[in-house]
């Protein structure tokens, strides 16, 4: 009887410990974490990052910066250990880009909020904009779709759209090229991609179809590997440098604020207001 009741009672406890992980995960899962906005002035926020800031357009002449928008950078969990599993798995993805990205030039990819994508990975482009970019050319590397602030961005820039090398697309070939835009961002627009095309991709990438530049790549283990043999880009992004150096003009570096300073009295040696007053008048 004892030997009977040892199997029943393991099959009664594992049916315990499968329906309570059926009610955790599947039924009735703990709501995400409510995660702080980050702060992208500080490195914590990035997943990669150069490791020294490079110089100004203006005091070193063309080099070209890389913006990542990875959809491994997305930070949510139920739990801090699952949180802090899927920041791992960002910082990772990151850098194995990195690797293969720095041929091209200094890497930027930011960590963002899942429930707020867009709005984060917008505050990261303009915080870096603001205080990194310093005047260099620019290109978007992407395997997830482009906030429409930072295609309305390009559009408004001028400045940022001549020095703009277009979008370097991650693409398994049996997946197809990511989406530019999320269906909700063109949802509303008759036009659908064409209209956009012609505003925020510069005049050199008109032949590539919504600027997009496809770059071969694999998954292992779930990490984005860029597979190509030469640089990621290829020539259009080989002969980027010396496009600009014949056809965009550097920025020239900003004068800086204006300082208010004081205006001091002048006086010969021993001279006070009260001898001051005499000579006058006299």
């Amino acid at each position: 009887m004892k030997r009977l009741m040892l199997p029943i009672i393991v099959v009664a406890l594992l049916a315990i410990a499968g329906g309570y992980w059926a009610w955790t995960h599947i039924i009735s899962p703990p709501p995400y974490l409510e995660l702080e906005p980050l702060n992208y002035t500080e490195d914590s926020s990035w997943s990669a990052l150069p490791v020294e800031s490079p110089p100004a357009v203006w005091v070193d002449g063309w080099g070209i910066d890389v913006f990542v928008i990875s959809e491994d950078a997305a930070l949510k969990g139920r739990t801090q250990p699952q949180l802090e599993k899927n920041e791992r798995r960002a910082r990772e993805q990151a850098q194995a880009l990195k690797t293969s990205l720095e041929q091209i030039g200094e890497v930027y990819a930011p960590l963002y909020r899942d429930n707020a994508r867009n709005d984060d990975i917008t505050r990261a482009f303009e915080t870096y904009l603001r205080s990194d970019n310093l005047g260099r050319a620019l290109i978007i590397v992407q395997d997830s779709p482009v906030p429409p602030s930072i295609l309305a961005r390009l559009e408004q820039d001028p400045d940022l759209r001549d020095r703009f090398g277009g979008f370097l697309a991650i693409s398994d070939a049996k997946d197809g090229i990511p989406s530019l835009q999320s269906a909700q961002s063109t949802s509303g627009d008759p036009s659908g991609d064409t209209e956009s095309e012609e505003t925020f991709c510069p005049e050199r990438l008109k032949d590539q179809e919504n600027c997009q530049i496809v770059v071969p790549a694999h998954k292992s283990k779930g990490i984005w590997i860029i597979t190509s043999e030469t640089i990621p880009g290829g020539t259009l992004i080989e002969e980027f440098p010396e496009w600009l150096e014949v056809n965009v003009a550097k920025s020239a570096e900003p004068l800086g604020d204006f300082e208010e300073v004081e205006i001091v009295d002048i006086r010969r040696p021993g001279e006070t207001d009260e001898r001051r007053d005499r000579e006058t008048d006299n």
